[in-house]
């Protein structure tokens, strides 16, 4: 089975599972830390995806860094991955998990990308825009800056980019200038 399939069948059931606990919002939160834990510590990931490892060994571990520190729901959860001998999936069923609380409660995950720094009413504006025009719900705001835009943004959302940057538009005019039709037909 490939591991998009596995992902999406475990997340469907965590989330199952945490909406008949009503423990949903913990859960999100667990399962983001745990797997920050495991993209920051490479020592960590290369353990959790390692099939040399005993699963044994795997669950002693797992108890001594999760139990008690994340919700039992959680714990249980990734000790029923290590059982399965499916952790090594784990930040895809993170992923997949997102993706189905996201569409569960009708957040749309937005990244916002600048060439500098925006005030934070500016990017206020911007989004609410967005939120009136397409109809959205609620974003889950990503920001970041990239100064090789040279000025403009990057909004992406769903399937979709709007490119705004100054960097598209200078790209433009060189393939425009390269392609050199222009010359050919009135010279």
């Amino acid at each position: 089975m490939g591991s998009f399939r596995i992902a999406s069948r475990y997340a469907k059931s965590l989330i199952q599972l945490a909406q008949e606990n009503n423990v949903l919002e913990e859960v999100i939160t667990d399962i983001k830390s745990i797997d920050n834990a495991l993209a920051t510590t490479p020592e960590l990931r290369v353990f959790f995806k390692s099939p040399i490892i005993n699963p044994e060994k795997k669950l002693a571990i797992v108890e001594k860094i999760f139990k008690g520190k994340s919700s039992d729901l959680v714990y249980k959860f990734l000790v029923l991955l290590v059982k399965k001998g499916r952790e090594s999936h784990f930040h895809e069923v993170v992923s997949s998990f997102i993706t189905q609380y996201n569409l569960l409660k009708r957040i749309t995950p937005v990244r916002l990308i600048t060439a500098v720094k925006l005030d934070s009413g500016l990017v206020e504006t911007m989004i609410t825009s967005l939120k009136t025009k397409e109809f959205l719900k609620e974003i889950e705001l990503q920001v970041e800056v990239d100064e090789s835009l040279v000025g403009g943004f990057i909004l992406k959302y769903d399937d979709k980019m709007i490119d705004s940057s100054v960097r598209r538009r200078l790209e433009e005019l060189h393939t425009i200038i390269e392609d050199n039709t222009y010359i050919k037909k009135y010279s």
